[in-house]
């Protein structure tokens, strides 16, 4: 009984690592509104982007909300070398905490109502992490 339990959990981890990365050049479904549910920058952000609504639009349009103002962004995918990234930008009169998203993340999961992105820092190595939820 323990070797039948050993072989399905190494099969089930061998599945996992073999799963295929989302492919960069298929954007994931964006359209609707999206909130930020976690943003953890050497110290948990989240709270930071509570008010904030953020919607994906066609042809790598971007916009962010919060209460009665909005600010323009920009995204992409597939664009920095061989991972499966999403690049994010938003137009300088932006407050700093969008700013702060400006960065090209690399794609850890995707679904068509969950984004996980992850950056890592080039001076200090340290990973961000970006969850988005489709609301």
């Amino acid at each position: 009984m323990k070797s039948i339990r050993m072989l399905i959990t190494v099969g089930a981890v061998t599945f996992a690592c073999c799963q295929k990365s989302p492919d960069p050049s298929t954007p994931p479904n964006l359209p609707g509104q999206w909130q930020i549910s976690y943003y953890f920058d050497q110290s948990d952000k989240t709270p930071l982007y509570a008010s904030y609504l953020f919607a994906f639009g066609s042809g790598g349009l971007l916009t962010a909300q919060s209460g009665n103002q909005s600010w323009k962004g920009t995204w992409s995918t597939g664009c920095d070398d061989s991972a499966p990234k999403m690049c994010l930008a938003f137009e300088s009169a932006a407050p700093s905490a969008l700013r702060e998203l400006a960065e090209d993340w690399r794609i850890i999961a995707q679904t068509d109502t969950f984004i996980h992105l992850e950056h890592r820092s080039g001076g200090g190595g340290d990973t961000e992490v970006l969850h988005f939820e489709r609301l």
